[in-house]
């Protein structure tokens, strides 16, 4: 019995070696919050949609914007790049992600307040056709109301990881020009796919700023240690 208990913590503290070389012990409680507090606060509020008074704030230059269904590919593949940013995000040090995902959390929260004080909509256009394109299109049509758009989540998480990207020091040159291109991308595929007005692109970078300015005087560091140590027990994870 004692080889056998012996085995599983060899077997045990592999697994933890394996997994905490991908992502630090530190990064987990910021980006699992990160995750649960979009998931609560953004779902939650597509639950009021039939409630809150919705206004449209597109303007002249949405008008000249056409719709480019091919845009959606870019529009999805966003969760790849914020997978990603993270990811990378948790891995250059624990004073680095703390305060990028504590800026993260105050711009969301920025997000859920316009959310609810000044709830967006937008008129979207017919999808007709088959193919894979305009199947995809009327996939996220059908599973995304068009509220909670101003700002765009989906641009303040390809800014987020554009903003990371130029402050990491573990990243080199390729992945910052390779992160430029892909956020100017996903900012397009919002409009083009006609998911968001221009001024939710506008938006969505200035509530990030607010949110870094606000992590540089108050980051949530006591939060997220604390996290962490509570976990750290709960599971029994090696603190070597």
């Amino acid at each position: 019995m004692e080889a056998k208990s012996q085995d599983e913590k060899v077997v045990g503290s592999k697994w933890q070696n394996i997994i905490f070389g991908i992502l630090p012990k530190y990064a987990f409680a910021p980006l699992i919050l990160a995750l649960v507090f979009n998931f609560i606060g953004y779902v939650g509020i597509q639950q009021l949609h039939e409630v809150l008074p919705l206004h449209d704030f597109s303007t002249v230059i949405d008008d000249h914007i056409p719709f480019i269904s091919g845009f959606i590919i870019i529009y999805i593949l966003a969760f790849v790049q914020w997978f990603l940013g993270f990811i990378l995000c948790g891995r250059e040090s624990r004073e680095f992600c703390y305060r990028y995902l504590s800026a993260e959390i105050y711009a969301k929260l920025l997000c859920f307040i316009c959310f609810l004080v000044i709830p967006s909509t937008i008129v979207r256009p017919e999808v007709n056709g088959d193919g894979i394109i305009n199947w995809l299109v009327q996939f996220i049509y059908n599973s995304d109301h068009p509220i909670n758009l101003f700002p765009s989540i989906h641009c303040l998480e390809s800014w987020f990881c554009l903003r990371c990207a130029f402050s990491q020091k573990r990243t080199g040159n390729i992945y910052k020009v390779v992160t430029t291109v892909m956020t100017l991308l996903v900012f397009a595929s919002v409009v083009c796919v006609k998911q968001h007005v221009f001024v939710d692109i506008i938006g969505a970078v200035v509530v990030f700023e607010i949110g870094m300015y606000i992590a540089g005087k108050i980051d949530l560091h006591r939060l997220y240690d604390s996290l962490e140590n509570w976990w750290t027990k709960v599971l029994k994870v090696n603190n070597d």
